[in-house]
């Protein structure tokens, strides 16, 4: 760990949030942990920061990840198997993270198998940091009609709407969830994402939190989380909903 993140005082850990709804652990299948010493510390970290829970989410994205069920539950097994033979105390979940995009409508229109989570309701999409998605608006009717629960990922992130906050209550008034990144409070992805986080928060439009989690440096993020006051933001806010997943 990079001795500026254990200098300060820890506040507390994520144990109030209990699940990590959002992460890239399952080893090798995007740009996430790559090997499964990878997956086994970062899951170690999760659990040292009082996680409970993981519902591992890999990426699925055209051509560039073309993740599905055959890809991503036999990863998964060997994943379970580890934690267990490192006696890891985790409940782990297989789900995905799917881009809203064409290829995504299709896979909806046509009732292909998808990868939901917890009791086979909850799926989680996301939109390109570049431009706003056409297809996500009939990806949110779709999905809904057809009785899951839609989550979109880290709308912090999309910077096209920094400026148009109007964008994330009409997503809301839609019925989709909001997840938030717990990096973006640390500044990690630039101060006009740590902005909008915040202000999602104080407006009380955030429904989950994720980690994200990727990589050792999220985890050192995290970690430094827990010391500052944007730690005691998250600890006071009342409307997280990880615990019903």
């Amino acid at each position: 760990m990079l001795s500026i993140f254990s200098k300060k005082k820890v506040l507390g850990n994520f144990e109030f949030i209990g699940t990590d709804l959002h992460n890239h652990i399952i080893p090798g299948l995007d740009d996430g942990a790559q090997t499964m010493n990878d997956s086994i510390y970062l899951l170690q970290g999760l659990e040292g920061l009082g996680y409970k829970k993981v519902i591992c989410t890999p990426h699925v994205l055209g051509n560039i990840y073309p993740n599905n069920p055959s890809t991503i539950l036999p990863a998964f097994k060997l994943l379970e198997q580890a934690i267990k033979e490192k006696n890891l105390n985790l409940e782990l979940e297989a789900g995905a993270e799917y881009m809203a995009d064409e290829f995504f409508v299709e896979m909806v229109q046509q009732k292909k198998s998808l990868l939901t989570f917890s009791n086979h309701k909850y799926i989680l999409i996301e939109m390109s940091y570049l431009a706003t998605s056409p297809y996500l608006e009939e990806c949110v009717f779709q999905l809904i009609l057809d009785g899951y629960q839609p989550i979109l990922a880290h709308p912090e992130r999309y910077n096209y709407y920094h400026k148009q906050p109007e964008k994330y209550v009409l997503w809301k008034e839609k019925g989709c969830w909001l997840q938030l990144n717990a990096l973006s409070l640390t500044g990690y992805y630039g101060k006009h994402v740590k902005q909008a986080a915040e202000k999602l928060l104080e407006a009380q439009l955030i429904d989950l939190l994720g980690t994200d989690m990727h990589h050792a440096q999220h985890l050192e993020a995290l970690q430094y989380l827990c010391t500052t006051n944007n730690y005691r933001l998250l600890a006071q806010y009342p409307h997280f909903k990880n615990n019903l997943l």
